[in-house]
């Protein structure tokens, strides 16, 4: 925990727009237990495009971002740079922890925040939905992050 900040999270998906990337998930699935990679439609078609983010799991543990929405930047605001090589990776420690989550239990994780920063209250929820490659590692990551209010505490 951040020094004066708070999270707190529930179990429901509450954005519109992550409830149905989650049934298209499954929808596209079907009988198995994650989605490959492969058989991700086009990014046009998913649903809450500018909420979402496409990253890649790499070996050494770190997670780079392929391609995010403005809706996606917004939310994650100043924490995500471009690094020296002209990539950007994840290094929001809670972030990563929830990408690990999804790579190593193999399942999709949703997490609903509100997190007090000082005199405000954010609220979010952020979807992580592993999807899968030809030789059935999670090499992919597809990730929604939506933000759902501001009030002053």
């Amino acid at each position: 925990m951040t020094k004066g900040t708070r999270h707190y999270a529930a179990d429901e998906i509450v954005a519109p727009e992550l409830i149905a990337l989650q049934a298209m998930y499954d929808d596209l699935r079907g009988q198995h237990t994650l989605l490959a990679y492969d058989a991700l439609p086009p990014v046009e078609a998913l649903p809450g495009v500018a909420d979402l983010a496409l990253v890649e799991a790499l070996a050494d543990g770190r997670y780079r971002y392929l391609a995010m929405g403005n809706g996606y930047r917004h939310v994650a605001g100043e924490a995500l740079k471009t690094g020296p090589d002209g990539t950007i990776t994840e290094t929001r420690p809670v972030v990563r922890q929830h990408f690990d989550l999804a790579v190593t239990e193999r399942r999709p994780v949703h997490v609903s925040v509100t997190r007090w920063d000082g005199p405000k209250i954010l609220q979010y929820d952020r979807l992580i939905l592993p999807l899968l490659d030809r030789r059935g590692d999670i090499a992919h990551l597809l990730a929604g992050e939506v933000f759902l209010r501001f009030a002053k505490g």
